[in-house]
């Protein structure tokens, strides 16, 4: 993917939001737009939607389980499997945890299709 469609990605911005300038729905572009989906597939539980069953991950559903030494790798691998299925334009490079004071926060660091620039995310997880 080129630079230039990256810049024709368009959709509703997440949160949604309603543009105060044209009262209509905020839309957001670019690798905003792809960000947004990104936070919007991990924010998801899988199977929330009751149109899109297979949308979202279930990592949210493993927050509360132990903290052996495989969870963080599942969690990792759902985090891959569902924006490889979900988000195509999004190359994951690495995930890491952190815990600070009972929240685990997911940090993603990933880049976009053909293009070389690091992005990193930070998600609450619970």
């Amino acid at each position: 993917m080129s630079a230039q469609s990256i810049a024709a990605v368009r959709g509703p911005a997440f949160p949604f939001a309603i543009d105060p300038q044209t009262g209509g729905v905020a839309w957001s572009t670019g690798q905003t737009k792809l960000a947004d989906n990104v936070r919007l597939i991990l924010t998801t539980r899988l199977g929330e939607r009751p149109m899109a069953r297979d949308f979202g991950t279930p990592i949210h559903s493993l927050v509360h389980e132990p903290n052996e030494g495989g969870l963080a790798r599942l969690i990792a691998r759902h985090v891959r499997e569902g924006l490889m299925q979900l988000e195509p334009r999004v190359l994951v490079t690495d995930i890491d945890f952190r815990s600070d004071n009972g929240v685990l926060t997911l940090e993603l660091k990933y880049q976009l299709a053909d293009d070389p620039r690091a992005e990193i995310m930070l998600v609450q997880l619970g």
